[in-house]
């Protein structure tokens, strides 16, 4: 017997197919246990002033890779969601896009480790040390210049499964050595250790997908100038954005880092590690909803697509809130006695996380597009207003405030990043 609603359930699932969904939920639930995995051998057996460093070079990278990347995937993600089809055509952007990333990569290089060599002589690093440290932190970015674009690619031709077996590859590779040091060479492990282990991993995984895409990846495609003249257009556009962005983001690293002590830095780094419980729905902004919007050019689909994503962020962020609020005790548990009694600042970096993620989500639908309209003009000035007033009425030695502060930052990020989605909507092609 006909059943009309079995039969439109049937059609509206088959309409959404979930297989890619399940796909990038199964593999980020593995990946992000690795990753959480990884960061609490290193938060439980790491001393506080070793951990301290270890959050400061986790902030270098941060800022690299955002520099490196500097509007230049707006550009790319904007093109391929028309030529995603052809694959001619995407071979010559990725070829584009990749030899002008190396010289982005460079100028980053020379910013983010001028950041990091302050933060690091603060902790009273020995200059050998800091050396290779930033020698490792450029090691593992520069596979990216590459890796970065043809994954982007691979989403867009819904070829999700090769981005996430590569991520898995990186995260067990790094928890296997790292476990098999920890179970039997404990005494050896060193954040220099940590680096080396993190930069062969990060290479295997450039290795891997390069193999993997070489339908995509052809060394006779040509630079078309007019995807150069593109991507040089949205680098311009928001190259000072970016760079603001980059050490916004990274401001509460900075502040404690300079104004106060190493101890509330493994603090800071040690609570950040549950950023991990917002990484699953990001990856689902950046493997599916991203990709998706890109090539979609309805613009009734679209508010539906925005809408979708902000009702799962948010339900999702209040959930995870309403968890830690519950059972902060079994949190700060997770982390060891060196972090126990931070419940209030748990709670400030959960509430940090779920505001950030928001950010995350929304800029990302934005940049697919381009509607970058009131970023370029407002961001700057905004941001600083806010750390200004914050800064001169808050005491930024104490952990808490630093917080707060941050918090204050992503509320504005978030005002700003929905203004953008306003007016990209509003301007839009009807459909």
């Amino acid at each position: 017997m006909f059943n009309p609603i079995r039969y439109q359930l049937q059609v509206y699932l088959k309409k959404v197919n979930l297989k890619p969904v399940g796909q990038v939920l199964s593999s980020q639930l593995i990946l992000q246990a690795l990753s959480f995995g990884i960061g609490i051998i290193l938060v439980r057996e790491l001393p506080k002033s070793e951990y301290a460093i270890y959050s400061i070079l986790t902030s270098i990278l941060a800022i690299l890779s955002i520099l490196s990347t500097s509007g230049i995937m707006i550009g790319f993600t904007k093109i391929g969601g028309k030529i995603w089809h052809d694959i001619s055509k995407l071979s010559s952007l990725i070829k584009t896009a990749s030899s002008i990333r190396i010289y982005l990569t460079a100028g980053a290089f020379l910013i983010s480790g001028t950041y990091g060599y302050i933060l690091l002589t603060e902790q009273n690093i020995p200059l050998t040390q800091t050396i290779y440290f930033l020698f490792c932190v450029l090691l593992i970015v520069i596979p990216e210049i590459f890796k970065a674009f043809i994954s982007e690619a691979l989403l867009l031709r819904k070829e999700i499964a090769t981005v996430q077996i590569v991520q898995l590859l990186i995260q067990a590779s790094r928890l296997l050595a790292l476990g098999f040091i920890f179970l039997f060479f404990k005494k050896l492990l060193s954040i220099g250790l940590i680096l080396t282990i993190t930069v062969i991993s990060t290479w295997i995984g450039y290795f891997f997908i390069k193999y993997k895409s070489s339908h995509l990846v052809d060394s006779k495609a040509p630079i078309i100038l007019e995807y150069k003249k593109t991507l040089l257009h949205y680098i311009k556009l928001i190259w000072h954005n970016e760079l603001f962005f980059a050490f916004q983001g990274q401001i509460s690293i900075f502040l404690i880092g300079i104004f106060s002590t190493s101890n509330s830095l493994a603090n800071l780094g040690a609570l950040g590690r549950f950023s991990i419980l917002f990484n699953v729905l990001a990856s689902l902004v950046g493997n599916i909803y991203g990709p998706k919007f890109a090539i979609n050019q309805d613009r009734n689909q679209l508010k539906k697509q925005f809408y979708q994503l902000m009702i799962l962020l948010l339900s999702s962020s209040a959930f995870i809130l309403t968890i830690a609020n519950i059972f902060p005790n079994l949190f700060l548990w997770v982390l060891g006695p060196k972090y126990a009694g931070l419940k209030i600042e748990l709670s400030l970096v959960l509430i940090l996380g779920s505001l950030n993620l928001l950010v995350t989500g929304i800029s990302s639908l934005n940049q697919t597009k381009g509607w970058i309209k009131y970023r370029t003009h407002f961001e700057i000035p905004l941001n600083i207003i806010v750390l200004t007033c914050g800064i001169y009425f808050l005491d930024i030695s104490n952990l808490k405030n630093v917080l707060y502060l941050s918090i204050l930052v992503s509320i504005s990020n978030i005002i700003l990043c929905l203004a953008n989605s306003i007016y990209g909507f509003k301007t839009y092609l009807k459909p």
